[in-house]
């Protein structure tokens, strides 16, 4: 086992740690919705430190601008399905894919649901409160958060006043934003509530109602004192167990589930050296040797986001945006609408039989030879060079590279390559890929 400082190290292509297609590929699908072939080919011409510089500093895109700005003459409609389909239009784009998935991220983390706030608008703008303030400092994210309209809705802040303190937001803010179970108490907790009493909403806004905030002295976390809000923020991010819970989230959702304690406390160091700056983190991760490990490989089950948006790109699709949030509340995952203040399970809670019936449905929607619920379906001829079409090994090959962009094991290519030999071309070429997109492998990260 290499040492954690090792482990974090830049990744630097060697005879024993090659640099190929199939690595530029996984950088792609982690730190964003996964390449399009054109995009594998660039950065593995790129190698990796530069692909790395691009996501964090990508290049003006059109396609990506029009779609953030297409849906805010929308905002004042009840349907939500308006604003799921301008997010998934970003992602679809592949303008900022990294800081589309942290915005992911943080919609996963202070989770937030248009069930309850029942506004367009304040969703809206949360989600851009994500995009803008998620790659910066933890602290300024958090105090943003806690001031946000939609939050202060979602966990009722315009009920939390001086004398009858609401604990919502006090509790998520320990156990699900800053801390996790254990480093507080429930003395902690109701203290903490009344430091931000009088943190209301008023007309979309937030409004600091100074008749409501409870002034007085509070103990919150082994420190006393006539808090308010922002000392509490302060005081939870301040406390040790902050950086571990952060950077154990984040190196879960870009590199791989559950690692060690020492490369645990070796990446929670790193983010008390950068005062706690998300984007550094996610860099260093993103560049480092453990990134690009074996352990590393698919070792995430994919989220239906990440599924759909996923294949979409690879098989060079353009859908419906309201028809695809559809079928990602039938796989699960409807955006702007986490199930609880947890936000989704993810995991194998991704893949139960329900959510895998629908993902299947999902792709026989993209590769039926009509064009259904989604608008769109795959076109052999545009998908597969004329060069291959005529062997179905060579068809095999080329759609596991351009969809899977890696291997399986033999048994299951030659299945592929026996299904590819049944029917004409068409048929075999959407049965193929129909069957690629149902693969076990496919459905990991």
């Amino acid at each position: 086992m290499r040492p954690p400082e090792e482990d974090l190290a830049r990744f630097e292509p060697s005879a024993s740690e090659p640099w190929t297609r199939e690595a530029a590929a996984h950088l792609l699908r982690r730190a964003g919705f996964g390449g399009t072939r054109g995009e594998v080919e660039t950065a593995f011409a790129r190698g990796p430190q530069g692909t790395v510089d691009l996501l964090v500093r990508p290049a003006e895109n059109p396609a990506y601008r029009e779609a953030r700005e297409s849906v805010l003459p929308l905002l004042d409609f009840a349907d939500v399905a308006i604003l799921q389909a301008g997010w998934l239009l970003r992602m679809l784009s592949g303008g900022d894919p990294l800081r589309e998935r942290l915005a992911l991220f943080w919609h996963g983390h202070f989770a937030t649901s248009n069930r309850k706030v029942g506004s367009l608008r304040l969703m809206h703008g949360q989600n851009l409160l994500f995009l803008e303030k998620g790659a910066g400092s933890f602290r300024d994210l958090v105090l943003a958060v806690a001031r946000d309209p939609a939050m202060l809705v979602w966990l009722d802040g315009n009920e939390n006043e001086k004398g009858r303190p609401n604990e919502n937001f006090a509790r998520e803010l320990m156990e699900l934003f800053t801390l996790g179970l254990g480093p507080y108490t429930e003395v902690d907790v109701r203290e903490a509530a009344r430091a931000f009493t009088g943190w209301h909403t008023s007309q979309g806004s937030f409004s600091f109602n100074a008749r409501a905030h409870d002034g007085g002295e509070k103990s919150v976390l082994g420190r006393r004192g006539p808090f308010d809000g922002h000392e509490i923020v302060d005081l939870c991010i301040q406390q040790d167990a902050s950086p571990r819970f952060l950077a154990r989230k984040l190196f879960a959702c870009f590199a791989f589930p559950d690692p060690s304690p020492v490369l645990l406390d070796a990446l929670a160091a790193r983010f008390r050296e950068t005062e706690g700056n998300v984007g550094l983190l996610v860099e260093t991760i993103l560049r480092s040797r453990a990134f690009f490990s074996p352990t590393a490989a698919r070792s995430v089950v994919k989220s239906p986001v990440e599924f759909a948006v996923g294949a979409l790109r690879a098989l060079g699709l353009r859908a419906d945006a309201k028809a695809l949030g559809a079928f990602l509340r039938e796989m699960g995952q409807s955006l702007f609408e986490p199930p609880n203040v947890k936000g989704w399970e993810g995991g194998r809670a991704w893949v139960g039989a329900a959510s895998v019936l629908a993902r299947n449905r999902f792709a026989a929607e993209l590769t039926g030879a009509e064009k259904g619920r989604l608008g769109c379906s795959l076109d052999p001829d545009a998908f597969f060079p004329s060069s291959v079409r005529r062997s179905p090994e060579e068809a095999v090959g080329f759609a596991l590279d351009a969809i899977l962009q890696g291997d399986v094991p033999r048994s299951v290519r030659d299945r592929l390559v026996a299904s590819a030999r049944n029917g004409n071309a068409d048929e075999a070429g959407r049965r193929l890929v129909h069957a690629i997109l149902s693969l076990p492998e496919y459905q990991m990260n």
